[in-house]
């Protein structure tokens, strides 16, 4: 949604062109999105077992799993072929692993910048803090040191680009020497926007993408942990873990008052049947839409510290926090035991709450940057 939404305002006053891969059908589903709005799309194919034959190959070298698995001579070749027929005035890359096609443009002209969007490296140092098995911990903290090292190549961009300044603080201290912007996360507020309805008294939520595992380590966390204790004193309240590609240990949870629910075509939807949303990441970085997601709609948010950096200090007042397991089913039960937090929070996001959360300012101040660095570079 991230690239949607930028690429979708850029449009509006700027010719913006995606060279993406292609990993399956449905994404050419997503793709057609673009159409309207005038973007030309180009795609590369990306193959399984080339990916899978790279990443074997990185075992013996230092290069980072998830930059191997993206590493495509096609993709090169798509590169020089766009660069050939096109005055191409900014380039920007998407995630630490497209980093590796930096070199296909030589053209001093052209801005090249970066978005990391989280600092990848700190969310494998919390990750391997929480990992119990040994094989999967010691697999995160061999790629943890490989990233830490690749990360630097951010230095040969103009701009470095990060969600967070938790992010952005912790890439500064390693000494990475670029010049580091934050470009924070919004959602679509049109889309996002608080309606009332009738909602379950003791539905609770969490949502997202059910393979990374800083999401289903957190579901598991809360179903465990956390759930037991709220039934303690509303036993009829029901935990709602939504999201596509539930793997085998999230499925396993279901239970009277567990649901596991895997893609939904609605996401808003299964927001505003609920009366609260969760979310106990124990590991992560960056900032999370499921958050910010959920505030705009008015629907009460209980999250730890971790979940909620990089998120404008503005919102904090209208989130729960707690790290401890007694104190966070403690203020989960509160909230179900008073609708009058829900129903006020819904008011505030009619008027406040979505203004704060809009993309059209950020995607404004990041085009106004580009036109000064471009300038800058070319005068």
């Amino acid at each position: 949604m991230k690239i949607y939404n930028i690429a979708k305002h850029l449009s509006v006053h700027h010719s913006v062109r995606i060279l993406t891969f292609l990993r399956s059908k449905k994404q050419l589903k997503d793709l057609e999105h673009f159409n309207k709005y005038g973007i030309q799309i180009d795609i590369v194919k990306l193959s399984i077992f080339e990916s899978l034959i790279k990443v074997l190959i990185a075992i013996v070298s230092n290069t980072p799993f998830q930059v191997a698995w993206y590493s495509s001579s096609k993709m090169k070749l798509k590169i020089n072929e766009i660069l050939r027929n096109n005055r191409i005035d900014v380039v920007y890359y998407h995630l630490i692993r497209s980093a590796q096609y930096l070199s296909t443009i030589s053209d001093e002209r052209t801005l090249k910048i970066i978005d990391y969007t989280d600092a990848v490296s700190l969310y494998l140092k919390r990750f391997a803090e929480i990992e119990n098995n040994p094989f999967k911990k010691l697999f995160i903290k061999i790629e943890q040191k490989r990233v830490t090292a690749y990360e630097s190549i951010a230095e040969r961009f103009h701009t470095l680009f990060i969600c967070s300044k938790v992010d952005k603080d912790f890439l500064e201290k390693r000494g990475i020497d670029v010049k580091i912007q934050i470009l924070q996360n919004r959602i679509d507020t049109k889309y996002f926007n608080p309606v009332k309805q009738d909602y379950s008294k003791g539905r609770i939520i969490f949502t997202g993408n059910m393979p990374y595992y800083a999401n289903y380590d957190a579901a598991i966390y809360f179903a465990q942990e956390i759930s037991p204790l709220i039934l303690k004193s509303i036993p009829e309240a029901e935990f709602f873990i939504v999201g596509q590609k539930p793997p085998v240990c999230i499925r396993k949870l279901q239970s009277k008052n567990i649901k596991v629910t895997g893609f939904v075509p609605d996401i808003k939807a299964e927001y505003l049947k609920s009366a609260l949303n969760v979310a106990p990441m124990r590991f992560g970085a960056g900032t999370l839409n499921k958050v910010i997601e959920s505030i705009s709609l008015g629907v009460p948010v209980v999250a730890t510290s971790l979940a909620i950096e990089g998120l404008p200090e503005e919102l904090y007042k209208y989130i729960s926090v707690a790290d401890d397991k007694n104190e966070f089913a403690g203020i989960v039960i509160k909230i179900l035991n008073n609708p009058s937090i829900r129903n006020e929070l819904m008011e505030e996001g009619k008027n406040v709450i979505c203004n704060l959360l809009s993309w059209k300012k950020i995607v404004d101040d990041f085009a106004n940057y580009l036109e000064s660095e471009l300038s800058k570079l070319n005068n």
